[in-house]
């Protein structure tokens, strides 16, 4: 059974899609009640509605089912196009309470049954904004920095009982996140692509390959690891 938050749509559903095509009984964790339906259905799976940001709801979801495999803390929010002293409060809170808080929350509620089985995998999504800083973005790059730094710590934590946990760090995805920042122009996709060694924003299903594998057994010792998938954008940076 494999957890996936935030699979309602964009990046998250295509994880969720790729790990059902893998053989994986999915569970779809979101917010949005329609849409986790909608996708469970699609998927052939489960879902819960979860706020991640709230450690109740996410203990008791995880309760609720008989064993988790996987999991991938996915779900997440942009707050993009401010400075840091003009975030406000409910920007910054939100933004730490559903990638840096959701995620630990996810880890620590499905640890104990994975340590007690002797085998477990999770994968969190971070973003190449964990280790390169980005302007006008610090309420995204700081919780996403964290997310990359508990998985290493978790990993060292786990690593001697079965427990993998590791970390996938995208660059550009066409996701409706994306897309909804290119229209809103806070985001200059020509700009931004011209810097993109591969040429192309990436694919969703992609990333979603990599987590089937990072949790696959083909796997076993890759643990505490950040695989970056982002077309070369890091590399190229000067």
């Amino acid at each position: 059974m494999a957890i996936v938050t935030g699979a309602g749509a964009g990046l998250g559903r295509a994880i969720a899609g790729r790990l059902a095509d893998a053989g994986a009984h999915v569970v779809v964790f979101e917010i949005d009640g329609a849409s986790a339906e909608q996708a469970a259905q699609e998927l052939g799976g489960e879902f819960r509605q979860v706020d991640v940001s709230d450690g109740a709801q996410v203990d008791q979801a995880v309760r609720s089912l008989d064993r988790v495999d996987i999991l991938v803390n996915n779900a997440g929010v942009s707050h993009v196009g401010k400075e840091l002293h003009d975030v406000t409060d409910h920007e910054w809170h939100r933004s730490i309470d559903v990638m840096q808080h959701g995620a630990f929350y996810c880890m620590r509620a499905v640890a104990p049954g994975m340590l007690e089985r002797g085998k477990g995998a999770i994968v969190n999504i971070a973003s190449i904004r964990s280790e390169t800083p980005n302007r006008e973005r610090v309420a995204y790059c700081a919780p996403k920095a964290a997310v990359l730094m508990m998985t290493r710590c978790a990993a060292a934590d786990w690593g001697d009982r079965g427990l993998r946990v590791n970390c996938i760090s995208p660059g550009f995805q066409r996701t409706p996140m994306w897309d909804a920042d290119i229209e809103a122009g806070v985001v200059d996709g020509d700009r931004l692509l011209a810097g993109v060694p591969a040429g192309r924003v990436g694919d969703p299903n992609e990333v979603g390959d990599l987590v089937v594998f990072l949790c696959s057994d083909r796997a076993l010792y890759i643990s505490g690891a950040n695989v970056v998938i982002d077309g070369g954008t890091t590399s190229a940076l000067v």
